[in-house]
Protein backbone atom coordinates (compact mmCIF):
# COMPACT_ATOMS: atom_id res chain seq x y z
CA UNK A 1 0.00 0.00 0.00
CA UNK A 2 2.92 2.54 0.89
CA UNK A 3 4.56 1.85 -2.77
CA UNK A 4 1.48 2.48 -4.58
CA UNK A 5 1.00 6.09 -2.67
CA UNK A 6 4.67 7.12 -3.13
CA UNK A 7 3.66 5.87 -6.82
CA UNK A 8 0.88 8.70 -6.79
CA UNK A 9 3.41 11.05 -4.98
CA UNK A 10 6.23 10.57 -7.81
CA UNK A 11 3.55 11.02 -10.47
CA UNK A 12 1.67 14.09 -8.89
CA UNK A 13 5.29 15.67 -7.91
CA UNK A 14 6.77 14.95 -11.55
CA UNK A 15 3.52 14.65 -14.06
CA UNK A 16 3.81 18.18 -15.68
CA UNK A 17 7.56 17.98 -16.36
CA UNK A 18 7.48 14.72 -18.10
CA UNK A 19 4.61 15.62 -20.27
CA UNK A 20 6.63 18.63 -21.36
CA UNK A 21 9.59 16.70 -22.02
CA UNK A 22 7.28 14.59 -24.25
CA UNK A 23 5.67 17.14 -25.68
CA UNK A 24 8.26 19.26 -26.49
CA UNK A 25 10.00 16.18 -28.77
CA UNK A 26 6.55 14.64 -30.19
CA UNK A 27 4.62 18.04 -30.36
CA UNK A 28 1.52 15.81 -29.92
CA UNK A 29 -0.74 16.46 -27.09
CA UNK A 30 -2.19 12.75 -26.81
CA UNK A 31 1.21 11.13 -27.84
CA UNK A 32 2.87 13.00 -25.35
CA UNK A 33 0.33 11.68 -23.31
CA UNK A 34 0.45 7.73 -23.91
CA UNK A 35 4.76 8.75 -23.79
CA UNK A 36 4.06 10.34 -20.19
CA UNK A 37 1.73 7.20 -18.95
CA UNK A 38 4.75 5.01 -20.37
CA UNK A 39 7.56 6.71 -18.50
CA UNK A 40 5.59 6.41 -15.09
CA UNK A 41 4.81 2.58 -16.01
CA UNK A 42 8.10 1.82 -16.77
CA UNK A 43 9.38 3.76 -13.53
CA UNK A 44 7.15 2.95 -11.05
CA UNK A 45 8.42 -0.81 -12.39
CA UNK A 46 11.66 -0.21 -11.39
CA UNK A 47 13.06 0.91 -7.98
CA UNK A 48 12.33 4.36 -7.88
CA UNK A 49 12.55 4.79 -4.20
CA UNK A 50 16.01 4.51 -4.54
CA UNK A 51 16.91 6.79 -6.75
CA UNK A 52 18.56 10.40 -5.54
CA UNK A 53 17.31 12.65 -8.05
CA UNK A 54 14.00 11.45 -9.78
CA UNK A 55 12.98 14.55 -11.87
CA UNK A 56 16.23 13.62 -13.72
CA UNK A 57 15.73 10.23 -14.20
CA UNK A 58 12.27 10.50 -15.28
CA UNK A 59 13.19 13.14 -17.93
CA UNK A 60 15.93 11.10 -18.88
CA UNK A 61 13.24 8.19 -19.37
CA UNK A 62 11.04 10.48 -21.05
CA UNK A 63 13.80 11.59 -23.81
CA UNK A 64 14.76 8.09 -24.53
CA UNK A 65 11.21 7.52 -25.02
CA UNK A 66 10.56 10.50 -27.00
CA UNK A 67 13.30 9.87 -29.25
CA UNK A 68 12.66 6.25 -30.16
CA UNK A 69 9.15 7.04 -30.30
CA UNK A 70 10.26 9.47 -33.01
CA UNK A 71 12.67 7.36 -34.65
CA UNK A 72 9.93 4.61 -34.78
CA UNK A 73 7.49 6.20 -36.65
CA UNK A 74 9.66 8.60 -38.73
CA UNK A 75 8.13 11.64 -37.57
CA UNK A 76 11.47 13.71 -37.73
CA UNK A 77 9.29 17.28 -38.86
CA UNK A 78 7.32 17.87 -35.36
CA UNK A 79 3.68 19.20 -35.45
CA UNK A 80 3.18 23.20 -34.41
CA UNK A 81 0.79 23.29 -31.49
CA UNK A 82 2.05 24.84 -28.56
CA UNK A 83 -1.60 26.46 -27.38
CA UNK A 84 -0.95 24.27 -24.34
CA UNK A 85 2.11 24.66 -23.17
CA UNK A 86 1.61 28.38 -23.52
CA UNK A 87 -1.47 28.47 -21.19
CA UNK A 88 0.23 26.06 -18.87
CA UNK A 89 3.36 28.31 -18.64
CA UNK A 90 1.88 31.93 -18.59
CA UNK A 91 -1.52 31.03 -16.77
CA UNK A 92 -4.41 32.98 -16.83
CA UNK A 93 -3.05 36.16 -15.41
CA UNK A 94 -1.70 37.87 -19.04
CA UNK A 95 -4.61 39.80 -21.37
CA UNK A 96 -5.80 37.58 -24.41
CA UNK A 97 -3.68 39.93 -26.23
CA UNK A 98 -0.38 39.17 -24.08
CA UNK A 99 -1.27 35.52 -24.44
CA UNK A 100 -1.56 35.40 -28.06
CA UNK A 101 2.27 37.06 -28.57
CA UNK A 102 3.40 34.87 -26.44
CA UNK A 103 1.64 32.03 -28.02
CA UNK A 104 3.16 33.62 -31.37
CA UNK A 105 6.77 34.12 -30.08
CA UNK A 106 6.57 30.86 -28.80
CA UNK A 107 5.23 28.69 -31.76
CA UNK A 108 8.33 30.53 -33.65
CA UNK A 109 10.21 28.85 -31.34
CA UNK A 110 9.45 25.53 -31.90
CA UNK A 111 9.29 25.90 -34.97
CA UNK A 112 12.90 26.75 -35.24
CA UNK A 113 13.84 24.00 -32.80
CA UNK A 114 11.87 21.64 -35.22
CA UNK A 115 14.13 22.07 -37.70
CA UNK A 116 17.29 20.91 -35.39
CA UNK A 117 18.37 17.56 -35.11
CA UNK A 118 17.43 15.56 -32.43
CA UNK A 119 20.14 15.37 -31.03
CA UNK A 120 20.18 19.25 -30.19
CA UNK A 121 16.85 19.52 -30.01
CA UNK A 122 17.14 17.52 -26.30
CA UNK A 123 19.94 19.54 -24.88
CA UNK A 124 17.98 22.96 -26.24
CA UNK A 125 14.65 21.45 -24.62
CA UNK A 126 16.18 20.73 -21.55
CA UNK A 127 18.03 24.55 -21.48
CA UNK A 128 15.48 26.17 -21.65
CA UNK A 129 12.24 24.89 -21.15
CA UNK A 130 12.98 22.63 -18.20
CA UNK A 131 15.84 25.16 -17.03
CA UNK A 132 18.49 22.42 -16.91
CA UNK A 133 22.21 22.74 -15.41
CA UNK A 134 24.54 21.37 -18.62
CA UNK A 135 25.46 18.70 -15.27
CA UNK A 136 21.70 17.60 -14.94
CA UNK A 137 21.55 17.31 -18.33
CA UNK A 138 24.33 15.16 -19.01
CA UNK A 139 23.34 12.77 -16.70
CA UNK A 140 19.77 12.77 -17.94
CA UNK A 141 21.02 12.26 -21.51
CA UNK A 142 24.03 10.37 -20.49
CA UNK A 143 26.77 11.99 -22.55
CA UNK A 144 29.39 13.83 -20.96
CA UNK A 145 29.36 17.79 -20.16
CA UNK A 146 31.29 18.85 -22.69
CA UNK A 147 28.83 17.44 -25.07
CA UNK A 148 25.87 18.94 -23.73
CA UNK A 149 27.89 22.56 -24.01
CA UNK A 150 29.31 21.37 -27.62
CA UNK A 151 26.04 20.26 -28.40
CA UNK A 152 24.20 23.58 -26.79
CA UNK A 153 26.42 25.98 -28.44
CA UNK A 154 25.90 24.33 -32.25
CA UNK A 155 21.93 24.51 -31.57
CA UNK A 156 22.17 27.99 -31.00
CA UNK A 157 24.63 29.01 -34.12
CA UNK A 158 21.90 27.02 -36.36
CA UNK A 159 18.90 28.58 -34.67
CA UNK A 160 20.92 31.80 -35.46
CA UNK A 161 21.68 31.07 -38.75
CA UNK A 162 17.89 29.56 -39.42
CA UNK A 163 16.77 32.89 -38.26
CA UNK A 164 19.30 35.21 -40.46
CA UNK A 165 17.74 33.02 -43.67
CA UNK A 166 14.58 33.33 -43.15
CA UNK A 167 15.15 37.30 -42.38
CA UNK A 168 17.05 36.54 -45.43
CA UNK A 169 14.10 35.03 -47.46
CA UNK A 170 11.63 37.84 -46.11
CA UNK A 171 13.71 40.62 -47.23
CA UNK A 172 13.70 38.88 -51.06
CA UNK A 173 10.36 37.89 -50.84
CA UNK A 174 9.34 42.07 -49.65
CA UNK A 175 12.09 43.20 -52.46
CA UNK A 176 10.43 41.15 -55.12
CA UNK A 177 6.58 42.79 -54.07
CA UNK A 178 8.26 46.19 -54.53
CA UNK A 179 9.21 45.52 -58.03
CA UNK A 180 5.10 45.57 -59.27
Amino acid sequence: MEQVNEGKELFHTYYKDVFRACYYMVQNKYDAEDLCQDVFAKALCEDFQAIQNQKSWLLSIAMNMSRNYLKNNKRMILKETVQLLTFMRFGDSLTIEQKIEKSESKSEVVELMNKLPIRLRKVMVLKYVHECKDKEIADILKIPEGTVRSRHFKGKQLIKKLIQEDKNLFIEWRNGLEKY
